[in-house]
């Protein structure tokens, strides 16, 4: 039911989503994700205004049709605050995108971008050699 396409660092979107059915867009500061409807294949775009963050390509074949009310990207902190769709866009802490699609009731694809873990992953190494 889904794949994921890892593509590579010159190109994280082997797949061109031009031409195709926007479903849903969700954006939280510099990160957003994009999912559009391909012919039978949903292709999801995270991307990121940001330098730390090379983007990212999913893939879902789903057996019938999916609209925008079968896709939810619920937004999170680090410390695991949940944003509100109440709440204002000032607070750019929301980092990590859960990416949730169903289809008749059934999860078929669920998975977490985390945006800023090139980030974290850089300031680690540079503190290892610097012990």
């Amino acid at each position: 039911m889904k794949r994921n396409d890892a593509g590579n660092h010159e190109n994280p979107f082997p797949i061109s989503v031009i031409g195709g059915e926007l479903l849903m867009s969700s954006r939280e500061g510099f990160d957003s994700v994009t999912i559009y409807r391909m012919g039978d294949l949903l292709v999801i775009n995270a991307e990121s205004d940001a330098e730390f963050f090379d983007g990212a390509q999913f893939t879902v074949e789903p057996e019938g049709e999916i609209g925008p009310e079968d896709i939810e990207v619920i937004w999170t902190t680090l410390g695991g605050r949940i944003r509100r769709e109440d709440e204002g866009a000032e607070d750019h802490d929301f980092i990590i995108a859960e990416i949730k699609i169903t289809e008749n009731g059934e999860l078929i694809f669920d998975t977490k971008v985390n945006f800023a873990k090139k980030a974290f992953e850089a300031i680690d190494e540079f503190l290892q050699r610097n012990e």
